[in-house]
């Protein structure tokens, strides 16, 4: 068992923060998908409220409202993480999760793409107009934002970019199938207008996938930083147990702000902190459960005292 005084921790100025975690990143997050639920989803019924009866059956037909009726889902499904990362201040949820919510960000980021790059151009009402404003521009900003603010461990791989090519490959093949084929839709995006659809299709898988690439990258790369940003404070001569009362200051915090079963040993903080200072993991983890224990009571202290 690793003993450490209590005291030290309390001594704030005596603390030199090895590791700092930032709650802000879990708020921004948490307000980009509100924004995204709300707008997606109101811009949506508004879409069908106010079209003409005629039109409302080809709502779902529109990339446009698929993408973003995807990334409302994905924000749904994030906005617990978000939650979760503002009492814990580290945004951090499941790879399969990440999946879904880079899906989301590719395909809503393609429509902002085409809404400023192609579609303004020749009819400014359709890009920016009533609800397209929201679903064209606000909605993909809101749910890049949410993305880019996760703070994670999960880099995502080449694999990862087809995999969340998925929902737009499935959209592309309704659209030949039904345009091309059957003729039961409008070319709403003029796939053989200029060049045939078999030229036009592949162009656009092009396209969408370097949307993929740049979107992994800069994820990728935020995730380096904020990496690299933390050890900028591990300097070579900080003696082990600093660092340990360092990491049970970390597990006070835990105690302090999250429930007994709802607390988690970061453990790709502690393998990094172990390789670096040269320190077992399981006395790390040791200091970090006694510091989370510490901070557990201390709560139910506070919870007697009022």
């Amino acid at each position: 068992m690793v003993l450490i005084d209590y005291n030290y921790y309390v001594m704030k100025n005596r603390r030199i923060h090895l590791v700092n975690l930032y709650k802000w990143r879990s708020i921004i997050a948490l307000i980009a998908c509100l924004i995204t639920i709300v707008f997606t989803l109101g811009s949506v019924a508004y879409g069908i409220i106010n079209d003409p009866p005629e039109w409302v059956n080809t709502e779902f037909q529109w990339f446009t409202v698929d993408s973003n009726c995807l990334t409302a889902f994905a924000a749904i499904m994030i906005v617990p993480f978000a939650i979760d990362g503002i009492r814990r201040k580290r945004f951090i949820y499941p790879k399969w999760a990440l999946i879904i919510h880079y899906a989301g960000a590719i395909c809503t980021t393609l429509t902002f793409v085409f809404a400023l790059g192609i579609i303004s151009w020749f009819d400014p009402e359709l890009a920016f107009g009533e609800e397209n404003l929201f679903l064209h521009i606000v909605c993909p900003l809101a749910v890049l934002v949410s993305f880019f603010m996760v703070e994670s461990n999960h880099k995502l791989q080449v694999r990862d970019s087809f995999i969340a090519l998925i929902p737009f490959a499935i959209y592309s093949l309704f659209y030949i199938y039904n345009v091309v084929f059957t003729g039961d839709w409008q070319d709403h995006y003029h796939l053989n207008m200029v060049v045939p659809y078999y030229v036009s299709t592949p162009l656009m898988y092009l396209l969408v996938y370097h949307i993929a690439v740049f979107i992994r990258k800069i994820h990728n790369k935020l995730v380096d930083y904020r990496e690299k940003k933390m050890k900028m404070l591990w300097d070579e001569d900080i003696d082990p147990v600093t660092v340990k009362i360092e990491v049970y200051s970390l597990g006070v915090h835990a105690g302090l702000h999250q429930n007994l079963y709802d607390v988690s040993i970061p453990f790709d903080i502690l393998q990094d902190l172990s390789d670096k200072f040269n320190i077992d993991i399981s006395d790390l983890t040791k200091a970090f459960v006694k510091g989370a224990l510490d901070g557990l009571k201390e709560r139910e202290r506070n919870k007697e005292i009022k």
